[in-house]
């Protein structure tokens, strides 16, 4: 006979509420394995989209994403990050998210280049050929990538006629990204020297593609860009990263007004990116950021990185190298975040010249620091 007590009853209830949410969780935490059987175990849900971010030919890098539908709002997703010019499968990664986070998570990323629908046998075709173009120069795809790649099941890496490129005008490019520590990319400059040789390959770094702007004195190319830095420059015509845009003209305009301005600046220069679009994407969102003033502290930390020696330029680079790595990162995460998030803006509060030069290649530092070591 139950219990006449109502106050008990609802004390009872709690009690096997509690008992059966911790079950739960002790379930669902025996049920979680590795990120291969992860993987594994979700290749058998059916398919529900597989996406190719469409700058990838253009800009070197684009991402590869592929999903299943596990339950009634979940999604099995793997993403990978794909390097055409050198690297191959840079990054990878597999996550479980809600349906409705999948917009949210991807839509950062667009501005660099949008995501189309394609078959997942071409998709695979390209993750396939990618990771042998870059083991035929020495590089493995990233660790993840075998633990990843399953969660394509039974779709066979057939896509036709199609034809992929990969390198750069004929060799291999490599862009260091902005994960990637002096070290690593030393190391991967010796293999590649040692594969190919010195000339069989090319190089470029963050800072090479500032100083390729600039004419042979360190003098920016554009004679008629004679503009006092410390003030806000009329963008209507040009944009020029050395000097800042009048933010309330820089955020009337549309979002492929600003890009085309950057573009504009780079071709205006005599330079051509290869991975121009991306390149641009980061300026302007950064020149986005700058243009909100105190609201973030991007402008702040702009004027204190030209304080302690940057030109504007080189610091709208050291603030978007932040943003990258942040950007990515984020996508990692259990739950999809803004760009503009506590972590990011932390990180770019504490950015200094010294953080930037030391982890974005200032080679000869490093290379100081080993000696040191010895």
């Amino acid at each position: 006979m139950g219990s006449r007590n109502p106050q008990r009853r609802h004390a009872k209830a709690i009690h096997r509420k509690k008992v059966l949410a911790e079950r739960r969780r002790v379930g669902m935490a025996e049920t979680k394995g590795t990120l291969a059987e992860d993987a594994r175990r979700a290749r058998a849900a059916p398919l529900h989209s597989c996406l190719l971010q469409n700058s990838l030919f253009e800009c070197g890098n684009g991402m590869v994403v592929l999903t299943r539908k596990i339950s009634a709002h979940r999604l099995a997703l793997a993403a990978f990050l794909v390097d055409a010019y050198c690297l191959g499968v840079k990054d990878a990664f597999f996550r479980e998210i809600d349906e409705a986070e999948i917009e949210t998570l991807l839509e950062p990323f667009e501005t660099a280049g949008r995501f189309e629908a394609v078959d997942p046998s071409y998709a695979r075709k390209l993750l396939h050929e990618a990771v042998a173009y870059a083991r035929s120069l020495g590089l493995e795809p990233h660790p993840d990538y075998a633990a990843v790649e399953p969660l394509f099941g039974d779709v066979a890496a057939d896509a036709g006629e199609a034809q992929f490129q990969f390198g750069y005008q004929g060799k291999p490019l490599y862009i260091p990204g902005p994960s990637e520590s002096p070290t690593q990319i030393r190391r991967r400059m010796d293999l590649l020297r040692r594969r190919l040789g010195a000339d069989g390959f090319e190089f470029r770094e963050f800072e090479d593609a500032l100083d390729a702007l600039e004419g042979p004195d360190g003098e920016d190319e554009d004679e008629d860009a004679d503009i006092e830095e410390d003030e806000d420059v009329d963008i209507q015509d040009a944009y020029d990263p050395a000097v800042a845009p009048d933010p309330a003209q820089w955020l009337a305009l549309g979002e492929q007004e600003r890009l085309d301005l950057v573009l504009d600046y780079h071709r205006r220069a005599g330079i051509s990116l290869p991975s121009e679009k991306m390149h641009a994407a980061t300026h302007v969102t950064i020149e986005n950021q700058i243009a909100l003033g105190d609201e973030l502290p991007v402008r702040r930390t702009v004027e204190r990185l030209m304080a302690e020696g940057l030109d504007r330029h080189e610091a709208v680079h050291a603030v978007g190298s932040v943003l990258t790595t942040h950007l990515f990162e984020a996508m990692k995460e259990q739950e999809a975040k803004a760009v503009s998030n506590d972590a990011y803006n932390a990180a770019v509060e504490q950015l200094t010249v010294e953080s930037w030069r030391r982890k974005f290649g200032d080679e000869d530092n490093e290379d100081e620091d080993d000696d040191n070591e010895d």
